[in-house]
């Protein structure tokens, strides 16, 4: 009885609320759209829960994404990887992510988001766990294949899954929220590593055989895969997706808990009656659907596919998708490839200021003389232990991050998104031009601060504009098309840097800053979005 005089009472609040808003409250509340059911669902509880869950798949990511560079320095020594083999290892996550971008893009545009983004922590989830058994190298590069394969899905779906449950006045606030937990996942993975793969832990497992720590270390970090899969089971799929396929009664039903959730009122106090679909001419009702044969599905299937990306590829979405797939190009071939190398460069200062004390070096300096010494010097020992100065440089550089990815939904929303995508971009070219006058170790790892401070948040930045410049039935797939670009740039830039870093030094350094910087060039011609406050 009080929970029904409760819903009678907020009914009426919302009527008298509506009334002094000089808004017509019964024709919303017989027939909404999104913006508006999602308004009438309130802000508050459920979204709270919700970033809790992507943010945690999104430190998945992070922690599936960059696990590799922990493990090599052990698994070469029970692989006797060559630097080829090194090479193949590093690539293959990349492939892999490049054959699961459209894959996923297409089952989360036709099967819903939360399906798409449960069934690549799935398959991620299966690889890590299957290559932590591995004993031969050729399993465990299949293994990284399909790792990077199946977390590429929900790292570029999860942005999507996370905005459709949000009005335009929340949207861009919780997605940059959502920066902050890849930074969780990148700190969390060092400290892990450091705990697993020391030099004690190492040197206490040398006598059981092929059961090394790094296998330990690669099974702990498929478990946040499962953990997230679990999790995301219990959270609906989107509202904005099931308005879009026609399912309306479903997405009510989505709205309704997001009420009875935000507001504490019973789910049939929620006003609106009646959802405005965006396929405003699918009538088609779930029993007639049912009826239609399997293969007039698939041919249906197929059809709308077909016609999708006939649509993404005409005005004025082929020119978006084409400035959003160069700029993930350019950000990834520099982030993916001097981040994986930031280690090494710091060995080699170590191992240069050691032998040449109260003298200065500059990266390339210091490649070049690396390179003479190793073609003198060479010995068949394999010591698989991590250099603890590694794993604290990585955490540093993670923890540089945090202001960034705290202050990012801030300058979205002060300066819009376009504005904070140019500036981040084009700072981030002048900051890897810089790294050809740094003159020590201290100096390069402050730039190296800097640096990934500013290019981890782009990405999620670039999303954010896809999720604005894309209507829902072309977002999945522009999202997996520009993340494959991405994933396309970071192999890129590993080639070209593995080739040149110890031969001409400086052109990969110009190649990557003049991406950056013609990156944000070309962000220039995205439209204005956002609603932006005024600066006083």
């Amino acid at each position: 009885m009080s929970s029904t005089r409760r819903a009678m009472e907020y009914s009426s609040f919302l009527i008298i609320q509506e009334k002094n808003d000089n808004v017509d409250f019964i024709e919303k509340a017989q027939m909404a759209d999104f913006e508006t059911a999602i308004h009438y669902s309130r802000y508050g509880k459920f979204q709270r829960l919700l970033l809790a869950v992507c943010g945690t798949i999104y430190a998945t990511c992070a922690i599936s994404t960059t696990t590799l560079s922990f493990v090599l320095p052990s698994a070469q020594c029970d692989f006797n990887l060559s630097s080829l083999d090194k090479g193949k290892l590093s690539a293959m996550p990349l492939i892999g992510m490049i054959f699961g971008c459209s894959l996923w893009g297409s089952i989360a545009d036709s099967q819903g988001r939360k399906v798409a983004i449960m069934l690549s922590l799935l398959v991620d989830f299966l690889a890590a766990l299957v290559s932590s058994f591995a004993q031969t190298f050729q399993l465990f590069l299949i293994c990284r294949f399909f790792n990077g394969f199946g977390i590429i899905g929900a790292t570029s779906i999860i942005f999507s899954y996370l905005g459709e449950f949000a009005s335009k006045k929340h949207r861009d606030i919780m997605l940059g929220r959502l920066e902050v937990f890849w930074n969780v996942g990148v700190i969390i993975l060092p400290g892990l590593a450091w705990v697993l793969l020391n030099r004690t832990l190492l040197e206490s497992f040398n006598d059981h055989g092929n059961f090394s720590p790094w296998r330990i270390f690669v099974l702990v970090c498929s478990l946040p895969s499962l953990i997230s899969l679990v999790m995301l089971y219990y959270l609906p799929e989107t509202p904005k997706f099931l308005i879009s396929k026609g399912q309306y009664e479903k997405a009510k039903l989505v709205f309704q808990k997001m009420f009875a959730s935000n507001t504490g009122y019973p789910y049939y106090a929620y006003p609106v009656m009646t959802l405005e679909g965006e396929n405003e001419n699918n009538n088609n009702t779930e029993e007639i659907i049912k009826q239609i044969p399997l293969n007039v599905k698939i041919y249906e299937k197929l059809c709308s596919v077909a016609a999708d990306v006939k649509t993404l590829f005409s005005q004025p979405y082929v020119k978006y998708l084409g400035i959003t797939s160069f700029a993930d190009f350019g950000l990834m071939a520099s982030y993916c490839t001097l981040i994986m190398w930031f280690p090494e460069i710091f060995e080699r200062f170590n191992e240069y200021e050691l032998a040449h004390p109260n003298t200065t070096a500059s990266v390339c300096t210091v490649s070049e003389v690396n390179q003479d010494e190793n073609a003198v010097f060479f010995t068949e020992f394999c010591d698989p232990a991590i250099n603890s100065r590694v794993f604290l440089d990585t955490i540093i550089i993670g923890l540089s991050c945090i202001p960034t990815s705290v202050s990012l939904s801030f300058f979205m929303k002060k300066f819009g998104k376009k504005f904070v995508l140019i500036i981040g971009l084009m700072m981030s070219g002048f900051c890897t031009l810089s790294l050809n006058w740094v003159q020590n170790s201290t100096e390069t790892l402050v730039l190296s601060c800097v640096f990934e401070a500013l290019t981890s948040i782009l990405e999620a930045v670039i999303f954010c504009v896809i999720v604005d410049l894309f209507p829902t039935n072309l977002r999945a797939i522009a999202l997996a098309v520009t993340a494959s670009s991405g994933r396309i740039g970071a192999i890129f830039g590993n080639v070209v840097f593995g080739l040149l870093i110890d031969l001409k030094c400086f052109v990969p350094i110009y190649i990557f800053g003049t991406l950056l910087i013609a990156s944000g060039m070309l962000c220039v011609a995205i439209p204005r979005t956002d609603n932006y406050l005024v600066i006083h």
